[in-house]
């Protein structure tokens, strides 16, 4: 009994000197986390994301590289947020995450809001409904109330889902003003959609992507799964029809 005792010592104070500095790499990482109760992931990858900091899918953990030097609670807390069992175990988790001051090198830039437009509220209050109605439609009531925002700037992209960051910058959706006028509203709203996807994989913490995952959820919920598809304007009389069935309450002129 004194030598298993004298044994388990040793092995603490083994563990306290090596957890006396950061972990310097993945494997280190990896390590710390399985010490703390991390389980099911046999790989871990260190990324430069911007947008998020920690993800996992099946059995890879990806974590942003200025976690290397983060507190012991909040490398708990990735644990918790991988381990969770309920959406209201990440979500405590990931606000402990989020209080890492991340290093400046990896510090998102910051968003600058672009140029508005005169029927911007009208168009985000049908884009907030409809958020609402996909949300409850296909996703169980289960995703967040974010911000929607539209852009002038896009020109090659129709949409983007932008995740929190740790700097207090909220999620967002962002849809190009230029999609709804040259495509129409049944194609901004299939872009909505899309985002929301990206939007259930960043909230149930998995990467945001176009992989097997996105493409199984597209299938599931009716949309195109690629990342991009061909577009073609709809005429003037189909897109003001289009307008008036999807409950636009100010039609846009093209």
């Amino acid at each position: 009994m004194k030598k298993f005792m004298a044994a388990r010592i040793n092995q603490l104070l083994q563990l306290f000197l090596e957890f006396d500095a950061p972990p310097r790499n993945a494997e280190e990482l990896l390590h710390r986390l399985r010490v703390y109760g991390l389980k099911g992931i046999t790989k871990l990858r260190l990324t430069s994301n911007h947008a998020v900091m920690v993800s996992f899918r099946g059995s890879e953990l990806r974590v942003n590289k200025g976690y290397l030097d983060a507190s012991e609670i909040v490398q708990r807390a990735i644990v918790q947020f991988v381990q969770g069992r309920t959406r209201a175990d990440r979500r405590e988790a990931q606000k402990v995450i989020l209080t890492h001051p991340v290093a400046a090198a990896h510090r998102a830039p910051v968003r600058r809001p672009g140029r508005a437009d005169p029927h911007d509220p009208v168009t985000l209050r049908e884009l907030a409904h409809w958020h609402q109605e996909y949300n409850l439609r296909h996703f169980g009531g289960a995703l967040n109330e974010i911000p929607i925002k539209l852009s002038g700037r896009m020109r090659s992209r129709l949409g983007q889902y932008t995740a929190a960051t740790p700097f207090g910058e909220p999620a967002e959706i962002t849809i190009s003003r230029t999609h709804i006028r040259k495509h129409g509203w049944a194609e901004a709203l299939h872009t909505l959609l899309h985002e929301m996807v990206h939007q259930w994989q960043a909230e149930a913490g998995m990467p945001i992507d176009h992989g097997p995952t996105f493409r199984a959820k597209a299938q599931a919920v009716g949309i195109a799964a690629q990342a991009r598809r061909e577009l073609r304007s709809p005429a003037p009389a189909a897109l003001v029809v289009a307008q008036q069935e999807l409950g636009l309450r100010a039609a846009r002129q093209s």
